[in-house]
């Protein structure tokens, strides 16, 4: 009877051992997961301020070329220069806008995240 109750008592430990064990581990789990969304979050920001910063440059741009062609829209044609560089000038505007979208759906994902994890 000695034997089992030592030995009960022995597992008992053990377990409780263990339990604390996997708590920490869990605690460092939580604490890298809370560190890679806080570098993911920050490098996002980052380059949401760059695309940002681009595609104002390029809606200004945009916005001086189709000034231009509709002024002298009447000497022009599809195939003029000046209406490829405004084609060419609008999708790279698109896709600036598709990124910037993008990044900031991120962004809004990483704190909707954070906030319901802490």
């Amino acid at each position: 009877m000695k034997k089992i109750a030592i030995f009960l008592l022995a597992a008992m430990v053990m377990t409780a051992c263990g339990n604390k064990s996997r708590r920490d581990e869990i605690e460092a789990r939580k604490a890298a997961l809370a560190n890679k969304q806080d570098s993911t979050l920050a490098a996002a920001q980052r380059e949401l301020a760059q695309v940002d910063s681009l595609l104002e440059i390029a809606k200004a741009e945009h916005d001086r070329q189709h000034e231009w062609v509709m002024s002298h829209a009447t000497e022009l044609n599809d195939q003029s220069a000046e209406v490829k560089k405004l084609n060419e000038l609008r999708t790279r505007r698109d896709s600036l806008e598709v990124a910037w979208q993008t990044l900031g759906a991120k962004i809004r994902y990483i704190r909707k995240v954070k906030d319901s994890i802490y």
